[in-house]
């Protein structure tokens, strides 16, 4: 596969998991190939301390040579919760049992696709949105991550496109040291789920529903290890929020820049020496807080270094600014921000234990809001395949 090629296929591919993969069947048509991770952490949030799934995942992905240059492919993910079975107590008949409240499995990733070295690729699917290659460049650590990369509006992103996006199709192609993706999405069902800040289903008959979305990005690579990246993402709205009608834009503008290769998206998973993320970016109508959708400002820096001896120290600082003012719900000013320390230990290419603190110094004038965003310790393992 040639350079022109790779540079198509890993943003949609090595993001989606795993860079490394295990290899299940090849011949000189077809691949298949099996990638993820399962892991698990404990997280203590200074008065209860928890064990949680780690982000476990499993994927597969298909590729065959077509004619005339072209190859296609298919990838598909799924989330595993491996810690618990989220069972509840059900009383029933003068017997006490299990409800079943969630699934062990759920839907990541799901696409296919064509690529040709010349003409680039185009995938069709429920996959990593354009924008997302701008956030990703600090959304690279295990548990205190992507919190202020303005992707994640309403759970995966699915919906507005930024994050993983749903029902999308996307274009890219490489023009010497410039990538460019452009994205459109057109979804069966936009409908979204509504939550106060207690993680209560809001019920006073607020809901809303996503129209398409489209977005785009320029990937310029200055250096084989340097890049710089900017991208938006937009689509409509309409609905009721407390009583209120709402028919209104969600949008996200944001720049990046990345300096080397974080182990876990690196290819082959290989990785050394300094790695450098940064993203920023404004927003209108993207940020979800107590059943309320706010503008706001974001930004994340993220330096971490790979030693041979497999530790990798890593530090990120995060901010997210809410604009408010007499008309939104929260009047007062809300700014979300935290550092964390973290090191990772490489005990192989393949299993990393890790532990990562986070030290909030947010600045809110709701005090309960405040206290929901307490320092916070992790440690864990990964286990990938």
């Amino acid at each position: 596969m040639n350079k022109k090629l790779l540079a198509l296929l890993i943003p949609s591919v090595l993001m989606a998991s795993s860079a490394q993969a295990i290899e299940l069947y090849k011949d000189q048509t077809n691949a298949l190939n099996m990638m993820g991770w399962l892991g698990f952490a404990a997280v203590n949030d200074g008065d209860d301390t928890a064990v949680v799934d780690n982000f476990s995942r499993v994927g597969f992905r298909f590729d065959r040579q077509e004619k005339n240059g072209w190859r296609s492919f298919a990838h598909t993910e799924w989330g595993i919760n491996m810690v618990t079975s989220d069972d509840s107590l059900k009383y029933v008949g003068g017997q006490l049992g299990a409800q079943k409240t969630s699934d062990f499995l759920f839907n990541r990733l799901g696409y296919v696709g064509l690529s040709h070295a010349k003409w680039g690729s185009l995938s069709f699917g429920k996959q990593w949105g354009a924008y997302y290659d701008v956030a990703y460049t600090t959304d690279v650590l295990n548990v205190y991550t992507g919190y202020s990369v303005g992707a994640y509006t309403f759970g995966d992103g699915g919906l507005t496109g930024a994050g993983r996006a749903d029902s999308a199709f996307i274009y890219r192609n490489s023009f010497g040291d410039l990538d460019i993706a452009l994205q459109y999405a057109a979804k069966q069902n936009g409908d979204v789920a509504l939550f106060d800040k207690n993680g209560q289903a809001v019920d006073d008959g607020s809901h809303l529903s996503f129209d398409t979305s489209y977005g785009a990005n320029l990937t310029y690579h200055v250096t084989d290890k340097f890049k710089v990246l900017a991208g938006f993402n937009r689509g409509d709205f309409e609905g009721e929020l407390a009583g209120v009608s709402v028919d209104d834009t969600n949008e996200i503008i944001g720049i990046g820049a990345q300096y080397g290769s974080f182990y876990q998206y690196a290819p082959g998973r290989y990785a050394k020496g300094l790695y450098v993320g940064f993203n920023a970016h404004q927003s209108k109508q993207n940020e979800l807080v107590a059943g309320q959708l706010y503008d706001s400002t974001g930004a994340e820096f993220l330096v971490a270094y790979h030693y041979d001896n497999g530790f990798v120290p890593s530090f990120l600082i995060s901010y997210q600014d809410l604009d408010t003012d007499e008309t939104t719900a929260i009047k007062g000013n809300w700014t979300r921000q935290f550092a964390v320390l973290g090191l990772h230990y490489r005990y192989s290419r393949d299993t990393v234990m890790f532990a990562e603190a986070k030290f909030d110094f947010s600045d809110m004038d709701d005090k309960g809001f405040e206290a929901a965003q307490d320092n916070s310790y992790a440690v864990g393992i990964r286990y990938f395949f």
